[in-house]
């Protein structure tokens, strides 16, 4: 039988035997994706903003140069980036009493939290060596350990349900519990960080200020997801499909000869990269070019998820009647549009750069929404079909080796802005470097939607 035909079997095959999900146990599941969009969200929209603050801003002052706080996360993000496909491939080949994927919830959690929290705290209270190296550490803990956590959270979902269509309800509530996490990541900590970044108790900005306040919150909640979802959750009994026998170089390898899984990577890594620049870029365009607050940055981080949030039932429905290639292809699409946009506000005639600013931001609801539901069912297709070609459930290896490439892209988001605010400008009368951030995310991300095209399922 032909790769083709095989991957046209997966598709028209029926709807698999088995129990559905209770609401319950979807939900138990769903809500650990609330510190899947909240942690890295949080680091990604404030880290380097924290670390490497505008010029312009009276408050705060730099603990890391510009030129390399992007390689400072960058390299931390790494870390996680390499961990992942062997967190796939140990996780996949993991027996215990509580299954695969449960134990590696239960440890990588608590790690992960804490190098989080301390990630806020510089050691040095001005601009330091010391403190790249004290965040380069903290940041590769972390990373490392949301790696550990993330993949085998991640790889539940094609076990737990054999259903398409439970499948897009359940990465629905995953997208919906993703955006929660990211709305606390944008309004909340938005808030507390305007509120006082100046400093709690007059110890000044450089003493527990809104940033601490937040790492501190931030990673409580995270932790309560993700042990909510472990301690309900119970995983299938064992069976010889879950006895993968493949080394871990056959099994890296091999997932390259399923050929859903190139086009896949190829968007998932090319919307990464451009989602991550925005959400990087976003407190700086918001405060230099827009003449707003970290507060207002909060805002336009909330109105798109609250849009994107509202859409879903939407981007459901589509997915389900015209196939999930087809809207998937569509978000993509209109998000390479959305994107260089944001290279001209500011200069609209008649309206402030504040609406044009939400304008722009407000358009790219559609795309997030897309991206939020469908990124998790394309990958479980992907996975049923490796169970065709190989006769294993080989879940993790594959979140792990597209962790390897996703989590890259996500730091080369901070490298791009870092090296673009360094060469042309991040201030209030300089912010060609933050302009350009749209529109070079957008190339990257119209590359990806070329090999996507070459997806083979359309349903």
């Amino acid at each position: 039988m032909s790769m083709q035909q095989l991957a046209e079997d997966t598709v028209t095959q029926p709807v698999p035997e088995g129990k559905e999900l209770s609401w319950v146990n979807r939900f138990a599941y769903a809500v650990g994706n609330t510190g899947v969009g909240m942690l890295p969200a949080v680091v990604g929209s404030w880290a380097m903003y924290y670390y490497a603050p505008p010029p312009d801003d009276p408050v705060l002052r730099p603990y890391i140069p510009l030129a390399f706080v992007g390689l400072v996360l960058f390299i931390g993000r790494l870390a996680e980036a390499l961990l992942n496909p062997f967190i796939g491939y140990w996780s996949d080949k993991t027996r215990s009493r509580l299954g695969r994927r449960i134990p590696y919830i239960l440890v990588g959690t608590p790690i992960m939290v804490i190098a989080f929290v301390l990630m806020w705290y510089p050691p040095v209270m001005g601009e330091s060596w010391i403190n790249a190296i004290w965040v380069m550490v903290m940041a590769m803990i972390t990373h490392s350990a949301f790696a550990i956590v993330v993949a085998p959270y991640l790889s539940l979902l094609p076990e737990l349900t054999p259903h398409n269509g439970e499948r897009i309800t359940v990465s629905s509530l995953m997208a919906v519990f993703e955006i929660i996490g990211t709305l606390v990541a944008a309004a909340g900590v938005a808030w507390i960080i305007d509120t006082y970044k100046g400093g709690i108790g007059g110890d000044g900005p450089t003493g527990f200020n809104g940033f601490k306040l937040a790492g501190f919150l931030v990673g409580a909640l995270t932790f309560a997801a993700f042990y909510m979802t472990a301690m309900k959750i119970r995983e299938k009994p064992f069976s010889e499909a879950k006895a993968v026998s493949f080394n871990f170089i056959e099994s890296a390898k091999s997932v390259f000869k399923n050929n859903s899984f190139t086009p896949y990577l190829a968007i998932v890594v090319a919307i990464r990269l451009a989602l991550d620049t925005v959400i990087v870029v976003i407190p700086y365009i918001v405060t230099t070019v827009m003449g707003g607050t970290e507060m207002d940055a909060g805002y336009m981080m909330l109105g798109i998820m609250v849009i994107a949030m509202i859409l879903f039932p939407i981007v459901n429905k589509w997915s389900e009647t015209r196939g999930k290639k087809t809207v998937m292809m569509w978000g993509t699409i209109g998000f390479v549009i959305v994107l260089p946009l944001t290279s001209t506000i500011g200069s609209w005639p008649l309206v402030s750069p504040m609406v044009q600013g939400a304008i722009v931001f407000l358009l790219a609801a559609f795309p997030v929404s897309v991206i939020n539901v469908l990124q998790r069912p394309l990958i479980a297709d992907v996975i049923d079909y490796d169970e065709k070609l190989t006769g294993f459930r080989r879940e993790a290896v594959y979140n792990g080796m597209e962790g390897l490439f996703t989590r890259s892209a996500s730091g080369m988001a901070w490298l791009l802005a870092s090296l673009l605010f360094w060469a042309f400008g991040n201030s209030t009368a300089n912010p060609l470097g933050i302009l350009l951030c749209g529109p070079v995310a957008a190339v990257i991300l119209f590359v990806g939607i070329i090999i996507f095209s070459r997806y083979p399922f359309k349903d």
